[in-house]
């Protein structure tokens, strides 16, 4: 088996940087950078050769699936069956890979770890997901049973290890959603036509989420992301879109509530509400007149 790791990047901090390909490089065959349209793109030449990676660069920032679609297609096109896709600032626990390799060599998935799937059809194998900034853990619909390895319906692509074959059956990621709800809407479809995601238990990655802050509303703590504008946007376009692609195989409501979540966290604790407001609505508008 060989595995690839992708790193996408857009103005990065490079001491991070550094420390994810570290993190990484020891446990798989090789690394790609996909750098989306940096100011500063001396960064890539010095990294490249200390690490010894392949580099693409983008003229302009063409979105998180357009890179990811670039790293899967080197995947394909160079023999790899897996590729691990990495944020830049997403540093890896040791024995991520190794734990992954368990999973695949094992003869019988089902019998060994009491998993309802052929090892064949496993889309994705990704970590449990700790928020940094709060320390809790972000389930994503599916509470961690106890288990080793646990089938989940949901995940993010920081740190997930996608099977290079069932990406390319599955046409990619969708480039026209740019960056938000990428992740969910390839691990929906993935679900849809009936391969599994598998969540690795015991391998748990630190994930940073923008800038998010912990404010206090009512009895409890809720988070803040404090994206920018053009993140509101899309935001708030993809899950517009999300649901109208899906409304068959997920809980709208629940996406209709993340929505007015959205807009209620901007109203009472962001600032620059008016510029963030107006990208909001406008992404509204987009994902209603977006050709499904």
């Amino acid at each position: 088996m060989k595995f690839l790791a992708i790193i996408v990047t857009y103005n990065p901090d490079v001491e991070r940087l550094e420390e994810n390909i570290k993190a990484i490089a020891t446990q798989v065959d090789k690394v790609v950078i996909v750098d989306n349209g940096s100011d500063d793109k001396e960064f890539l030449s010095r990294v490249s050769f200390v690490y010894n990676t392949a580099v693409f660069g983008n003229d302009k920032n063409k979105g998180i699936a357009y890179a990811l679609n670039q790293g899967m297609k080197y995947a394909y096109e160079n023999g790899f069956d897996w590729a691990i896709t990495l944020d830049e600032d997403s540093v890896c626990p040791e024995g991520i890979i190794a734990n992954a390799k368990k999973l695949i060599s094992t003869g019988n998935v089902k019998m060994v770890f009491d998993l309802d799937c052929d090892k064949k059809d496993i889309a994705m194998i990704v970590p449990l997901i700790k928020e940094t900034a709060s320390g809790e853990l972000c389930e994503l619909g599916t509470a961690v049973n106890g288990a080793e390895y646990q089938e989940v319906k949901k995940c993010i692509t920081s740190a997930a290890i996608t099977n290079v074959r069932i990406w390319k059956k599955l046409r990619g990621f969708d480039n026209k959603l740019f960056i938000d709800y990428v992740d969910y809407d390839y691990a929906l479809r993935c679900i849809i036509n009936d391969y599994k995601i598998i969540r690795m238990n015991e391998v748990v990655l630190d994930h940073r989420i923008g800038k998010s802050e912990y404010k206090k509303f009512l009895w409890t703590k809720i988070r803040v992301a404090n994206h920018s504008p053009y993140r509101k946007y899309y935001i708030a376009r993809n899950i517009v879109v999300y649901i109208r692609k899906y409304f068959r195989h997920i809980n709208a409501f629940a996406e209709v509530l993340r929505l007015f979540k959205v807009f209620l966290l901007i109203v009472l604790y962001e600032d620059n509400k008016r510029e963030k407001l107006a990208a909001y609505f406008k992404g509204l508008r987009a994902g209603l007149k977006y050709k499904i």
